[in-house]
């Protein structure tokens, strides 16, 4: 191992950090799998690293043990789709919100729910999973709620829908939805895409325009 001021300490010709990143990738990768397939509460450190083809040691270098992974995990998917939806909305702002409705709804189904892994584990999975991913999805369920509710006023200070108080029933409408993507995600084989939009986008109007 040898040190440059510039790139950092390097590792058989790799900078170190570069090689943690990819080591913590591969351990986020397989724990998408193994959580998936065997589910949390029956999956192991040892499985993870079977799977990832690093040691345990490695694995503890990288996380405090399942849960902490897991958190990581789900960070990353519910940043992901949280992301997707908002770049849907404002691109949208100048649409109807039909349209709009269902722009949100197909960003949020293609990003988790194409891969069923990610749908699995995100919206099954983390239920109940330890008490940092249980709080973490309360406080990721309640930033849902905030968001959508937003977008709703907006559509309502447009005179699109009626004005009302909107959190509550997005929170109906988020434990609707991801019923929905879970049961779509990891059907065999899976309904058309655009069938599954039309009806969640449908359910979303009568909501919100209740």
């Amino acid at each position: 191992m040898s040190q440059d001021a510039n790139t950092g300490r390097m590792y058989a010709g790799q900078p170190v950090e570069d090689r943690q990143r990819q080591r913590r990738a591969r351990f986020l990768e397989s724990a998408l799998t193994v959580f998936a397939r065997d589910g949390y509460a029956n999956s192991s450190v040892g499985a993870i690293c079977k799977d990832a083809g690093l040691s345990s040691r490695q694995f503890y270098e990288e996380f405090t043990g399942r849960e902490s992974l897991l958190l990581e995990l789900y960070e990353q998917i519910d940043r992901e789709s949280r992301d997707a939806v908002k770049r849907s909305l404002s691109s949208k702002s100048d649409v109807g919100t039909l349209e709009g409705i269902d722009a949100a709804v197909r960003a949020y189904v293609e990003t988790i729910g194409s891969d069923p892994r990610k749908a699995r584990v995100a919206l099954v999975e983390v239920v109940g999973a330890g008490p940092k991913v249980e709080k973490f999805r309360l406080e990721a369920r309640r930033e849902w709620g905030a968001l959508l509710a937003g977008a709703a006023e907006d559509a309502a200070l447009h005179g699109e829908i009626p004005t009302g108080d909107y959190e509550m029933r997005m929170l109906a409408i988020i434990g609707a939805v991801n019923y929905v993507v879970d049961v779509w995600s990891g059907s065999a084989p899976r309904p058309p895409l655009d069938d599954v939009i039309r009806v969640l986008s449908r359910m979303i109007v009568g909501a919100v325009g209740a």
